[in-house]
């Protein structure tokens, strides 16, 4: 395991549970995160508020990582499939990649890209 894959799967994993002081632990006060088709969000403050938001649309969630290429402790891309279920029970399925980038063992950037999400069989 690489400290990328640690981090990324501790984030995902606090993310899924809902556990969003443990979610922001993960990242560096002045972070950025890019989320797929939005504006970017600089520090804990705005990653919280838009993460908030993601919770209410999106209030179940897991994640599977299927790839992952790095560059030692620093940075690494996580190609992933998510499974979410929305406020009305509606379940589907997206895949992406989320581009991280890594300093004093805490995200500085996170990009991500994805797919539109696609209505699970079933």
């Amino acid at each position: 395991m690489t400290l990328a894959r640690d981090l990324q799967e501790s984030a995902w994993d606090a993310e899924c549970r809902r556990d969003l002081d443990a979610l922001l632990g993960h990242f560096h006060p002045d972070a950025t995160f890019h989320p797929a088709g939005g504006p970017a969000q600089t520090g804990r403050a705005a990653i919280r508020a838009m993460t908030e938001e993601f919770y209410r649309a999106y209030p179940e969630l897991e994640i599977e990582i299927l790839g992952e290429w790095g560059r030692g402790d620093s940075s690494a891309v996580f190609e992933f499939r998510a499974h979410l279920v929305d406020i009305e029970g509606s379940r589907s399925t997206l895949e992406g990649v989320c581009i991280v980038e890594i300093r004093d063992g805490a995200f500085t950037a996170v990009r991500y890209y994805e797919d539109a999400p696609v209505p699970a069989a079933g």
